[in-house]
């Protein structure tokens, strides 16, 4: 029996889409040098009256000799063929249960599986054991496609000559990137291995997070979009270990991930698609979905790798060692209130030094949605600068001597606390700081409070000055 991190587990019901899995495996296994351990599941004992008032025992002690019996001699044409020990494991139990406990206990590296071909009603209504694998294992679960007895699926083996591995990786953001870039490390330092990280927006979506205006194309990058994004993306995968090249693709997409996501993989020769999976149950599952096991009802041409996402927060909040906050929005109306709260902004960057982004939001009404249309200024460039004039009689003095920067900007248009929110994205600013007017009871409920908005809406640390009031 193998085992150890160089294992992995295919899982054969001797169908034909199991037959494209366990070629795929073994030639992977050659690749990566590693080994495969062959599992197929016996259904548990019949429970048939008829069957057990016969000899039900001679009669599953025959269901397991003929199982063993075919699957070595699959195991040994297998490992004949391919040049890789194949060893056979039969076991009993329901097939994805025991196929996932078998690569946990084995601790391996992967469990392969093939497309199911149940009717497509009954695999809505139960699954397949492709998904259901996907949904339970602890290890990356690869899904391959049927596809008919040819040529190997690598063009060469892990030799001098050998053309490097390409994958597509569907790199959705902080959420998942460790446990993908874990994977493709362990894989790029046993051969080379070339990655493209393919993130794919949905433009209304963006523009608004990011309170982005104008007339603007979803089906082209958004420049405005991209800047936003791209610097995050690219501190999550710099450095990737291994050998290889690691390029960087940002793509609005209309409709379903899982169907953009393939579109993109038949315009380039990989080799295989690795996506997060999410690993949701019951009505999660249901309301979120998961692009793992739409690829996994999809795989038609690439074998498609789901790594598992471990549950919990995920990105910068939880790293070791304390957040460091560098850069703070700071709006404000120009009121007293609103202005008794900038001194705070800087204060939150007293220690370290850093920017506060200062900002006034000239509201008025704007159409809907705003980035659907060319908006006409409503401030004169005369009461602009006024207003921004105002922004920096409000810088303390001492701002310099403390390396805090100030940047000064008004926003013509919108809501107060939608746009500060959006600004706070669009900035990637660290936290807000704001001032609250401290409205109660009636007054809040006829007027409502932007600082409450904000905190309701704001993706990152708000810091609420409230008024002093008598």
């Amino acid at each position: 029996m193998s085992s150890g991190t160089d294992l992995i587990a295919c899982a054969t019901d001797f169908s034909e889409g199991a037959a494209s899995a366990l070629e795929w495996a073994a030639a992977f296994a050659r690749r990566q040098g590693a080994r495969v351990d062959l599992v197929h599941v016996l259904p548990e004992p019949t429970r048939d009256p008829e069957l057990l008032a016969t000899d039900a025992v001679r009669f599953e002690a025959e269901r397991l000799h003929d199982a063993r019996a075919r699957l070595e001699q699959l195991a040994e044409s297998t490992a004949g063929r391919a040049g890789v020990p194949v060893h056979p494991q039969v076991l009993v139990g329901t097939a994805y249960e025991r196929t996932v406990d078998h690569a946990r206990r084995h601790t391996a590296r992967a469990i392969v599986v093939g497309v199911g071909g149940r009717p497509r009603v009954e695999r809505w209504v139960m699954g397949s054991v492709a998904e259901r694998t996907v949904r339970s294992a602890s290890c990356p679960v690869v899904v391959v496609p049927r596809r008919a007895p040819g040529p190997g699926w690598f063009t060469a083996g892990n030799d001098g000559g050998a053309p490097a591995l390409k994958a597509l990786v569907g790199l959705e953001g902080a959420d998942g990137a460790a446990e993908l870039v874990t994977f493709l490390a362990d894989l790029r330092r046993r051969e080379r291995c070339d990655v493209t990280f393919l993130h794919l927006y949905w433009p209304p979506e963006e523009y608004a997070r990011l309170g982005l205006r104008g007339a603007r194309n979803p089906l082209e990058a958004d420049v405005d979009v991209l800047v936003n994004i791209e610097p995050k993306l690219r501190a999550l995968i710099d450095g990737l270990p291994g050998h290889g090249r690691v390029s960087l693709d940002v793509q609005p997409a209309l409709g379903s991930p899982a169907a953009n996501l393939m579109s993109a993989a038949d315009d380039h020769p990989y080799d295989l698609i690795v996506v997060g999976s999410h690993q949701r149950h019951g009505m999660a599952r249901v309301m979120k979905g998961s692009v793992a096991e739409s690829l996994a009802h999809r795989a038609a041409r690439l074998p498609v790798v789901c790594v598992p996402i471990a549950a919990g927060l995920t990105g910068a909040g939880t790293s070791a060692g304390l957040p460091r906050v560098l850069t703070v929005l700071a709006p404000t109306d120009l009121s007293d209130v609103g202005n008794a709260a900038i001194p705070y902004a800087y204060a939150l960057l007293r220690g370290t030094g850093g920017v506060v982004e200062l900002c006034h939001v000239h509201e008025h009404g704007l159409p809907n949605p705003a980035y659907a249309y060319d908006l006409p200024a409503q401030l004169t460039a005369g009461e602009r600068a006024g207003l921004e004039q105002q922004l920096r009689a409000l810088v303390p003095a001492e701002a310099d001597a403390f390396g805090i920067t100030t940047h000064v900007s008004v926003i013509d248009g919108g809501k107060a606390d939608e746009t500060i929110v959006a600004a706070a994205e669009r900035l990637n600013v660290d936290a807000i700081s704001l001032g609250s007017h401290g409205r109660s009871g009636v007054a809040r409920a006829m007027i409502g409070s932007v600082a409450e908005a904000v905190l309701r809406h704001a993706r990152r640390p708000v810091f609420v000055v409230p008024s002093r009031r008598s």
